[in-house]
């Protein structure tokens, strides 16, 4: 079927305008939180790997040959491991790695397969080798998984390789969520504050208040956490509730008041919410009065009056804008921002780049 050029470009017009008007994803509660025990785990491991090209640890690298003769008593006929030792010490294909796995914090089942990490204790390259089955276990030496397969080597640390899909779980390791129907959700550490910590219990209290009559199930229990409690007619089965609180919008607050000034550069960057107390400026030959202060008497310097009805939200951007206008070089504004906060009348944090 052949269109002809105006239709490709009604047709492309088309799929530009539903790509515009595609409305942006707003945050939900999920991006700002995790439940208190959804955290990483790993196991690890100590393996041997066999197939090496001569590029393994042999020698007199007895940390290597003990558990390769160990292992290989196991498999044959009983081999006395010091005639092993020997007979292996010329031996560099094979090389001793630790193993680990690392297991996502939402938890795994027996039977999930999951990529394996191997690094070289003392062979250069880990190249055309293959893990041998090894056990695989958690903090309290348990053993929960075992792992083998052929290496995929690190294309730029041939001493590092992954084991796709090497591990194997033999226990499930799920985080223990909620303990007497009540479980905490746990603020990211770059969102958190006593705030957006309120917010949260506040914005959830008001989603089940028709479930509770009202009664709060949500609290605040600092900056970094809120605790939940689960409804009597939930606690059959919690993960619906739990799913439907993940979803509901984060709440939105202000942005934290903060100016950034970079000398280097002479660039100075702010947040809308930055505001600026009554005050005079003079800077060389400049004046600007923030508020209703009164007017220098006989004054022939550029003078600009910012919020002069004294309503008292005059704002950093105003200022920037005053600036515009009279053609302020970059160190006078950085002077005057900077004088602005040593005096107290910058009502934000200054940070430096």
């Amino acid at each position: 079927m052949k269109l002809t050029s105006n239709l490709v470009v009604r047709v492309l017009v088309a799929l530009m305008l539903l790509a515009v008007a595609r409305p942006a994803m707003a945050l939900r509660i999920r991006d700002a939180v995790r439940m208190k025990n959804e955290v990483p785990n790993e196991v690890m491991g100590m393996g041997l790997i066999v197939g090496l090209p001569g590029t393994g640890d042999g020698d007199d690298y007895l940390p290597a040959m003990r558990p390769l003769a160990a292992m290989m008593g196991q498999f044959e006929d009983y081999v006395d491991p010091k005639m092993a030792q020997k007979e292996l010490k010329n031996s560099k294909n094979v090389a001793i790695v630790s193993i680990s796995m690392p297991l996502p914090p939402e938890g795994v089942h027996a039977g999930d397969r999951i990529d394996l990490k191997a690094s070289a204790i003392a062979a250069k390259s880990l190249k055309g080798g293959r893990l041998i089955f090894v056990p695989l276990v958690g903090p309290d030496h348990k053993i929960l998984a075992w792992g083998s397969g052929d290496l995929v080597v690190d294309s730029e640390n041939p001493a590092k390789a992954t084991i796709r899909g090497g591990g194997v779980m033999i226990y499930d390791v799920l985080p223990e969520e909620i303990h007497n129907n009540t479980f905490t959700l746990v603020i990211k550490p770059d969102m958190r504050s006593r705030e957006l910590a309120t917010a949260i219990a506040d914005q959830i209290n008001e989603d089940v208040a028709p479930q509770t009559m009202g009664r709060w199930v949500a609290y605040p229990v600092d900056g970094t956490s809120v605790q939940v409690t689960i409804p009597e007619a939930e606690q059959h089965n919690p993960t619906p509730y739990i799913a439907r609180l993940m979803t509901l919008p984060l709440p939105s607050l202000p942005d934290k008041a903060i100016v950034t000034i970079n000398k280097r550069d002479k660039l100075i960057t702010f947040s809308d919410e930055v505001e600026v107390a009554p005050t005079m400026i003079c800077q060389g030959t400049l004046t600007i009065t923030i508020g209703t202060p009164p007017t220098p008497p006989g004054t022939r310097a550029p003078f600009v009056i910012i919020d002069p009805h004294g309503s008292g939200n005059a704002k950093l951007k105003d200022l920037q804008n005053a600036f515009n206008l009279l053609k302020v070089s970059p160190e006078d504004r950085i002077a005057i921002v900077e004088g602005l906060a040593k005096s107290g009348a910058l009502k934000a944090e200054v940070k430096y780049d």
